[in-house]
């Protein structure tokens, strides 16, 4: 499909079990809570699932490392825990704003979608243009309100040790992509405008 080789038809497959199971996760939640929450992640899921079936083949990928790396970074939010709190109404908010921005920079993406790093071609355009690794800011946003709906020292070192996992995925799918100098020299912001 799409001129991709063999051995990215068959991650397809794997991550489209894998989204099978992360959307049944949600679809059960958003039966049972009905929250426009769960309702917000089955549809980003969904996206994220559709992007990455129909990316672009790579022109080259990441090393070995940097695929696990980029890995870890997808999936270590997931050991984070539901605890008690008393704002899961800000949480909530935080979370909704945060799938929000996260579905407009996968949209932007387009078909240079991925999960492991590799050049399927610069996005420039979209939340792209604005700062460099919109879709990244936006995950730490989403868990940043998830810790507060749900605080604990778990869930805070979840938060921590993925935030350092992402810095270092960031840097080192910087240079990975053609053309990207020139598009620093454009777009001075990695994650938040006049911060970083």
């Amino acid at each position: 499909m799409f001129g991709k080789s063999g051995k990215e038809l068959a991650i397809d497959l794997l991550l489209t079990g894998g989204w099978a199971l992360y959307a049944g996760a949600f679809v059960k939640r958003l039966l049972l809570s009905g929250g426009l929450l769960e309702l917000g992640q089955l549809t980003a899921v969904t996206i994220f699932a559709i992007l990455f079936l129909v990316r672009r083949p790579s022109r080259h990928s990441g090393t070995t490392s940097e695929t696990l790396l980029a890995l870890t970074g997808t999936f270590l939010p997931a050991a984070a825990q539901p605890a008690p709190g008393s704002f899961y109404w800000l949480g909530d908010l935080i979370q909704i704003a945060g799938l929000t921005g996260m579905v407009a920079a996968a949209i932007s993406l387009g078909r240079s979608f991925g999960i492991t790093p590799a050049d399927r071609g610069l996005q420039t355009a979209g939340l792209y243009a604005w700062v460099r690794h919109p879709l990244y800011a936006m995950e730490m946003l989403f868990f940043i309100g998830y810790l507060v709906a749900h605080p604990s020292w778990r869930n805070s070192a979840v938060l921590v040790a993925d935030t350092i996992v992402q810095l270092l995925r960031i840097r080192r799918e910087e240079r990975i992509l053609t053309g990207y100098p020139s598009y620093a020299g454009r777009v001075r912001w990695r994650l938040l405008p006049l911060v970083w």
